[in-house]
């Protein structure tokens, strides 16, 4: 059965595609640009450039989107064809609960925190244990140079998303909440938006496992923070639960070595280090920061984060502005605002923001172009250098280090 992606280019779609290839769907999709590191798995002529009527071929079985089309672009040739042609249309969310999840064993990971992280533990932990599992979150992870896996086993881990009640399309065997905290003020209105969303996904599944159910982990890490020894401890309690020998659990979470923007190590410039991280929400910047300061207890630390969307960035303005002034780190650089899926209406600006933390070492620094030229002069001999968004930074960080 051809089915045809639109919006392929993101690493939810991408990773969906290539599940459904493998389960042996036709695949097609398209993007504005649709070569990047998470479609890399595909041919030339399966990716097609930009957006079109033709796309839409007349065995279309199906037409599978991303959520944010129908809000950014509903007049999308390929959406109107494929509604005049009767095609069915799905978001990749429903197409991934409906065709790809079917008669498997599915591990849903949810949480407004450390989801990725999680996920990426327990499917690692299943394939040490030999298991073969399936398994699709939101980030590359270094051993499979993708972000999903294609397995023989019974079992699907799934990183689930709250955002537009995504992972209401699921229905696990087992859930894992990490935490839940106001977050994608732009889809919720308010915090008890979130609880409900969260309260129905744990409905829909057999079992949850929302805490550690006895003592945290007391093994070191690889990854640093106190949120990863969260994360292992709830990875240790599905591994428990599947009969999994204590000792592979333990061996499997001490050699996780990370995913792809968690606190990424990218390369050295000149003498610095530059890491990469994804965190855009004021409690994972704290955290983050935290971390980073207890592995790097005497370097300089210089930040470069880019807000992103206008909506959270005036949501959570307060929030942000108070872990700007208490981040244990040297020099924080502020960039324009990633807009996202979002359009500026002047809602609020970075420099707001930088203004309202009144600190000395927060500092505006611009857009995407003009960031790293600003920068390098301000780099020192053995400083680390942390890259944060969910926008341009990480592209940024590897720019610096591969011009």
């Amino acid at each position: 059965m051809r089915v045809h992606f639109l919006g392929i280019g993101g690493s939810g779609a991408s990773a969906a595609a290539a599940l459904a290839q493998a389960q042996g769907f036709e695949v097609a999709g398209c993007d504005l640009e649709p070569n990047n590191e998470f479609t890399s798995t595909f041919n030339n002529d399966q990716l097609l450039k930009g957006h079109s009527a033709s796309h839409i071929k007349e065995d279309t079985y199906l037409l599978i989107i991303t959520p944010a089309i129908l809000s950014l672009d509903p007049n999308n040739p390929e959406l109107i064809t494929a509604k005049e042609k009767n095609i069915p249309i799905m978001t990749w969310q429903q197409f991934l609960g409906k065709h790809l999840t079917k008669d498997k064993f599915i591990i849903a990971v949810c949480g407004t925190h450390g989801k990725t992280t999680t996920t990426a533990m327990i499917a690692q932990m299943l394939e040490d244990a030999r298991l073969d599992p399936t398994a699709i979150l939101g980030a590359i992870v270094p051993k499979w140079k993708t972000n999903y896996r294609v397995g023989m086993g019974k079992y699907f881990v799934v990183e689930a998303d709250e955002f537009n009640d995504n992972f209401l399309h699921l229905k696990p065997n087992i859930t894992v909440v990490t935490n839940i905290e106001m977050d994608h003020p732009e889809y919720f209105k308010d915090f008890e938006a979130v609880k409900k969303s969260f309260d129905k996904f744990k409905k829909q599944s057999k079992k949850i496992i929302d805490k550690p159910n006895s003592k945290l982990i007391n093994f070191p890490l690889k990854v640093p923070g106190d949120f990863n020894i969260s994360n292992a401890s709830l990875a240790y309690q599905i591994g428990l639960l599947l009969d999994i020998n204590p000792q592979i659990i333990k061996q499997s979470l001490q050699n996780y070595s990370g995913v792809g923007r968690r606190f990424e190590y990218i390369e050295m410039y000149k003498s610095a280090k530059v890491y990469s991280d994804f965190g855009h929400h004021p409690t994972e910047i704290k955290v983050t920061l935290q971390a980073a300061r207890e592995k790097f207890p005497k370097e300089r630390i210089l930040v470069i984060y880019q807000p992103h969307m206008f909506s959270r960035t005036k949501a959570f303005f307060e929030d942000f502005v108070k872990v700007f002034k208490e981040a244990p780190v040297d020099k924080i650089f502020i960039m324009d605002i990633y807009p996202s899926r979002e359009v500026d209406t002047s809602l609020v600006t970075s420099q707001q923001l930088i203004k309202a933390t009144n600190k000395s070492t927060v500092l505006y620094i611009g857009n995407a172009s003009e960031t790293l030229e600003k920068l390098k002069p301000e780099i020192q001999s053995g400083d680390v250098l942390l890259f944060m968004s969910a926008g341009d930074t990480d592209k940024l960080a590897r720019e610096l280090v591969n011009p």
